[in-house]
Parts: C-alpha cells; sequence; structure tokens
C-alpha cells in the first residue's frame, strides 16, 4: 500500500506458508486491504524479487484504472471436483462488472486427485478456449491439507480465483526443460492421479528397470524421494501437440502401483524423463519471454514454480532460476510467486478438450501490462 500511494489497487493476489494459521493471515491482510478483491493460496515455498522464501508471506497489489476483476470461488473438489470448477467459474462471471474478459488466474487444491476435471469444470463455466493459468496450492511439502485464499476466506479441497478483464492485458510462458531417457511405456490401467499397470505390468516396473529392485524399494519407503524427483514421468500430449506432461510420483503402493500429483490417462504413452539444473533454468527464461511476448508494457508478473522443481535444483540453483526469470522480465518489473503441485496454464496448440492440462516440475510465469 505504501508503494502504491496515492494511487488505490484493485486487487490483491497473496501467497502464504502453510504454517501460518491461515485464517489469521487473511485477517491480517483484510486489516490493511479491507474489502478489496484477494486471491491466492498456500505454498512449499515463496517468491520474491529477492528469491525463494519459506515461512512467508507475498502480497503484490495492482493498480489500475483500466483492469476489471471478480472473485470466483468452488467446494468440495475432493468429491466433486467438476462442480466446484464450475461454481468458482459462474461465481465469478456473475460479479465481474465488465464485458471484456481476459484470463482466469486460478488457485486449486494440490491435494485433490481430480484437479483435471475440476479444471475442466472452470472451462464449461468460462469457455474452453478461455485462457486460464494458476497453480495448485502447496503445503511445505507435507501432503497433509492446502489452502485456497477468496477474499477474507481461507478454505481447502477446493478452487478460487481472479477473473480479469477490461483494458488488462495477460500473457504466459510455461516450460521444464525435461527429456525422455527409457523407452516408451503404454498406461494400460489407471484412475484419475493412480497408476496401475504399464505394458500391463505394476507401474513401479518402470523404476525397477532403470534403476533396479533395491533402490526402488528404497524409493517405496521414503515420500517424495529426490530421485522421483529427478526422474519424473512423461507424457506425450494427445493429439500431435507438441512437448511433454510431466508427473511427480508421490507413493509407492504395496501393490505396485504409482500415486502421482496429477491425472494419468489410460493408453498415453510414458516415458521415464530428466533434466540438468542449466536445461531447466533455460526453460525458466523461455517461460518468461514467452509470457511478455504479446505484452507492449509489462506491469507485473506471478511465478507459479513446482515444488518439486524446487528440490531438484537446491537452494542456490532455486535462487539463480528466480533471478534470470527476473533478469528475463525486466529486474524492475514486481514479481512474487510460489512453489506449486501443479501448474496450470493454456497450451496454443492443445485440443479444446485439453487445453488447460495440469503440469508439474514446471515454471509457469504469467505477465500482466498492455
Amino acid at each position: 500500500m505504501e508503494q502504491l500511494a496515492p494511487r488505490e489497487p484493485k486487487l490483491a493476489i497473496a501467497f502464504g506458508s502453510s504454517w501460518f494459521d491461515q485464517q489469521a493471515l487473511l485477517d491480517g491482510m483484510r486489516s490493511v486491504l479491507g474489502a478489496l478483491p484477494m486471491a491466492g493460496g498456500s505454498t512449499a515455498g515463496e517468491i520474491t524479487p529477492e528469491g525463494p522464501r519459506s515461512h512467508s508471506c507475498a502480497v503484490l497489489l495492482l493498480a489500475s484504472e483500466e483492469a476489471a476483476c471478480s472473485i470466483g470461488a468452488g467446494e468440495s473438489a475432493q468429491s466433486h471436483p467438476h462442480e466446484a470448477g464450475q461454481q468458482a467459474a459462474y461465481a465469478a462471471a456473475r460479479e465481474f462488472p465488465s464485458q471484456q474478459r481476459t484470463a482466469f488466474l486460478l488457485f486449486g487444491d494440490g491435494l485433490v486427485s481430480g484437479s483435471t476435471d475440476m479444471i475442466r469444470g472452470l472451462q464449461e463455466g468460462l469457455g474452453t478456449s478461455f485462457l486460464m493459468a494458476g497453480g495448485l496450492t502447496g503445503d511445505d511439502l507435507r501432503f497433509s491439507r492446502t489452502y485456497q485464499y477468496a477474499n477474507g476466506r481461507a478454505m481447502s479441497g477446493g478452487i478460487s480465483g481472479l477473473l480479469l478483464g477490461g483494458g488488462l492485458k495477460v500473457g504466459v510462458g510455461l516450460e521444464h526443460g525435461f527429456a525422455p531417457i527409457s523407452r516408451p511405456h503404454r498406461i494400460t490401467r489407471a484412475r484419475a492421479n493412480v497408476l496401475f499397470e504399464l505394458d500391463r505390468l505394476p507401474a513401479s516396473s518402470v523404476y525397477e528397470e532403470y534403476f533396479g529392485a533395491d533402490l526402488t524399494a528404497q524409493m517405496r519407503q521414503e515420500r517424495f524421494t529426490r530421485q522421483a524427483v529427478a526422474f519424473p514421468l512423461g507424457m506425450q500430449q494427445p493429439d500431435g501437440v507438441s512437448g511433454w506432461l510431466l508427473r511427480n510420483v508421490v507413493a509407492f503402493e504395496p501393490d505396485g502401483s504409482l500415486r502421482c500429483n496429477a491425472d494419468v490417462p489410460e493408453g498415453a504413452s510414458l516415458q521415464l524423463m530428466m533434466s540438468s539444473p542449466q536445461s531447466a533454468m533455460e526453460a525458466a527464461v523461455v517461460a518468461a519471454r514467452q509470457a511478455v511476448t504479446s505484452l507492449n508494457r509489462v506491469g507485473c508478473a506471478i511465478v507459479f514454480a513446482s515444488a518439486a522443481r524446487r528440490v531438484l535444483l537446491g537452494s542456490q540453483n532455486a535462487a539463480l532460476e528466480i533471478a534470470r526469470i527476473r533478469e528475463a522480465l525486466g529486474s524492475s518489473v514486481p514479481l512474487i510467486g510460489g512453489y506449486t503441485y501443479g501448474e496450470c496454464a493454456t497450451t496454443a496448440a492443445a485440443t479444446m478438450a485439453d487445453r488447460t492440462p495440469v503440469h508439474t516440475e514446471s515454471v509457469l510465469v504469467v505477465a500482466f501490462g498492455k
């Protein structure tokens, strides 16, 4: 507020550590911001212009006479993900004060198994070709409970977001920098985010083939292991769309199945993936440049970076990655963000049915401007 004075903010975006009492955190923000429209969520680490942070809160205020916005939220996404997405879309559209809608900035629960259905519900409410971007909220790698912010309320198991428009322009860029290293496998049995069989064998065999039985057994005992982070699963996008959708394995189940961080469709081709710190950081720079390509002037930016990516890079390289994103955007551009359990963005070449897939181990840059 002090930095903006005497201009009045139009909206607020907030990222908060899950270690805080979430409602008390929002009450503190509201004591300063009043009834200002605000959306956001909990993270697995916060991003500021100075780099990655932990156990902190980051707030971005946007002041623009031309911008229009409204808040939408949906609940019960674990049991009814599609309906939760629709609820958020309809609520935001109902309150939107302008005819010109530009984008929806979303914050979905990162522990909901039906995240893809949740986003499809949003699409049905706002349009399958409408720009949507955002992240799945985190909880500092505890995988227990994440939070979504909608004005002065912190909720779990839902989705919230900002419908943006008026004269505000939004640009997005998303990259990961991973490449396949194993032979292709066919997903022969899967349900939601659980991968049961590859080539009619237990899904964990893909790791046994590459790492051996002993190391795979060790990975089963640990949660979110470094090996699983360093070697995610990659699926070629459907219908000839270029690029790969990545999936992190968050648990090795006793029956040999793999619980992933997002949906895995039967019939898809899957391979083990690998990257290097250099390739990962180069991809982040590409994402930043993609985000500003369509903008004449960049006002501010939001970064949704995978929590797994921060683990993979380590503290020094994670800080360097944010520094390189800032350099690509312009060092004077205000920037905040959070480490998430999934990144969601429209892909220009995708089919209408899959225009906003859930990614992981990726960097999503959302830029606002004119």
